[in-house]
């Protein structure tokens, strides 16, 4: 147990403090703080082998240890260090190094640390902050070590000989940030042109472990690639006219690529690829996967603000005013089958007269004509959308 470093401070600052580190939202904080952290372009739809997840649940269980800590004035216990310990665990399983972890656990630090400013008073240059702001650096101390047995214990880590270089590299070309010697360095190293023009990638073995991936991505690089291992994923840039033969011989692999891309458009063609990566995993689809494949989900990913938007429109109410959930799965059964009322009707399976009716009450709840080609189509965009996010989207009452 750690001790906190004690202040005379009076019961109004204590109450500030308590007040702020009550208030604070973990997982706004814990978003954010990723958000900052991230180097390389991430996709919007959330899949098995995304690393947000893992570096978020790090950030969180860190903002958590070091507002107890600041709370009780003792330091994590043998129990809340077990659970900082696995999740350093499984950001290792998922591929991401040990300095990234590090990071994640300095983010929230230097969040809370901010938090804490903030209550301060300006009377006094808020004297009675000192011996607080200390903990978060405390907390680094712990961490430090916390993470670093993680690893060690971790067996089945992959190799990240060269894959750190790759990474940084990536994201430093997406980022478009001015080229530096190191960056001439790393690519000299890897064989890579850094000069474009370079055509993104996005790969995934289904299936596969995160070393398996890490193996994947050094294969890659050795044709000539730029490849960075990223958990369960492997994202690049290649040359024109790079040859994925020999790898798409691997019946378990998922690739979207694009052709050549302008510096200025990588870093969203990244994001499309890793979602329709994602996409593509979902609906058991292998080799290689077009844009096209999954155009509609991609557009409304690219417009997730107007996406939630109708699925409000048309889902919402209808959960709102029925939770068995039997009037979305009527849409959907009609979006599924191109409002063909008789196919609906017996995939349901439901009477004619029972479709019907539901359909009368569809449309009055949201004040859809599902005989209008218009309508049809907003219903079949919010069905889409909710199948590719899942979970349910609150309604908006006008």
């Amino acid at each position: 147990m750690h001790a906190m470093p004690r202040a005379d401070s009076g019961p109004a600052a204590v109450g500030r403090l308590r007040s702020v580190l009550h208030d604070l939202d973990s997982e706004l904080l814990a978003r954010q703080v990723a958000c900052g952290l991230n180097g390389a372009p991430v996709g919007r739809i959330s899949g098995h082998g995304c690393q947000a997840g893992v570096v978020e649940d790090i950030i969180r269980r860190s903002l958590e240890l070091v507002r107890n800590w600041l709370l009780s004035g003792q330091g994590p216990d043998a129990g809340a260090l077990s659970d900082l310990y696995e999740a350093a665990r499984e950001a290792a399983r998922h591929g991401l190094a040990a300095e990234d972890v590090i990071r994640a656990c300095c983010g929230a630090a230097r969040a809370v640390r901010s938090a804490v400013l903030e209550a301060g008073s300006p009377e006094g240059g808020g004297v009675w902050l000192l011996p607080h702001l200390e903990v978060p650096w405390a907390f680094l101390d712990v961490a430090l070590t916390t993470v670093t047995r993680a690893y060690a214990d971790q067996r089945d880590l992959p190799s990240a000989s060269g894959n750190s270089r790759a990474a940084t590299l990536f994201a430093r070309v997406c980022a478009r940030s001015a080229t530096t010697i190191e960056d001439l360095d790393r690519a000299e190293q890897m064989g890579f042109q850094l000069a474009g023009p370079h055509c993104p990638f996005v790969a995934a073995l289904q299936g596969g472990s995160a070393a398996a991936h890490a193996g994947l991505a050094a294969r890659i690089r050795s044709a000539g690639a730029l490849a960075s291992a990223e958990g369960h994923r492997v994202a690049g840039l290649t040359m024109p006219g790079f040859d994925w033969g020999p790898f798409l011989a691997d019946s378990a692999l998922i690739l979207a690529a694009e052709s050549a891309t302008g510096d200025d458009g990588l870093a969203d063609a990244v994001g499309n690829l890793h979602d329709l990566v994602t996409l593509a995993a979902r609906a058991g689809r292998r080799g290689r996967i077009r844009v096209d494949d999954f155009l509609t989900e991609l557009m409304l990913a690219n417009s997730s603000r107007l996406a939630e938007d109708i699925v409000r429109r048309v889902l919402g109410l209808l959960d709102a005013e029925d939770p068995s959930g039997t009037l979305s799965q009527t849409l959907r059964s009609l979006a599924a089958h191109g409002f063909n009322r008789t196919a609906a009707a017996t995939a349901l399976p439901a009477h004619r007269n029972t479709l019907l009716y539901r359909i009368n009450r569809i449309e009055k709840l949201t004040g859809l004509d599902l005989d209008r080609h218009a309508h049809r189509e907003l219903a079949r965009l919010a069905v889409v959308w909710r199948d590719t996010m899942g979970g349910d989207v609150p309604a908006r009452h006008e």
